[in-house]
């Protein structure tokens, strides 16, 4: 059993730790999303993103938009990924949000899979993708930590419970 409270990472200079969905305690506002995309056989798509490496598709929330509107939109702009299943899994806790607002903030993560994979446009800050298994993500994952590996295997757990279930019935 993961210590949710007592595993934590840093990313981008901020404090971070994850908050599975069935511990939601009232988190602060989000103002990004995680989305990561299974192909329902213990394999993740990756974003290779520019300046950052491969890494799970994600970003801030814009005005207006809904955490799984951002990650819908997000996981289209970042992977190709037009989503038909998106489950909300947990919530990262961000302290502080950003060098502009010093207070903590929250990053809705998702778990989801594509109905299909459509080509990047060009104007994508990705620069392509892949399919990794949990066992090859930290060979390509570009700030892993012992944070991350636990959400992608809470994340696997999660999809074997909801979409095995779904799919005997």
């Amino acid at each position: 059993m993961t210590d949710w409270d007592a595993l934590t990472a840093v990313w981008a200079g901020r404090r971070m730790r994850f908050v599975p969905a069935e511990r939601m305690i009232e988190l602060p506002t989000p103002r990004y999303v995680v989305v990561l995309i299974s192909d329902g056989a213990g394999r993740y798509l990756l974003a290779h993103i520019r300046e950052r490496g491969y890494c799970a598709p994600s970003g801030r929330i814009e005005a207006g938009e809904t955490p799984r509107a951002a990650a819908r939109r997000e996981a289209y702009e970042e992977s190709g990924a037009v989503l038909n299943e998106l489950t909300q899994v947990g919530s990262y806790l961000l302290v502080p949000c950003s060098e502009r607002e010093p207070s903590p903030c929250s990053a809705p993560v998702f778990l989801a899979r594509a109905a299909r994979i459509e080509p990047l446009h060009a104007d994508s800050e990705s620069q392509g993708v892949r399919w990794a298994s949990l066992d090859e993500l930290p060979a390509f994952y570009y700030d892993w930590s012992p944070l991350i590996e636990a959400v992608f295997r809470y994340a696997e757990e999660r999809r074997q419970a909801l979409w095995e279930r779904q799919d005997e019935g």
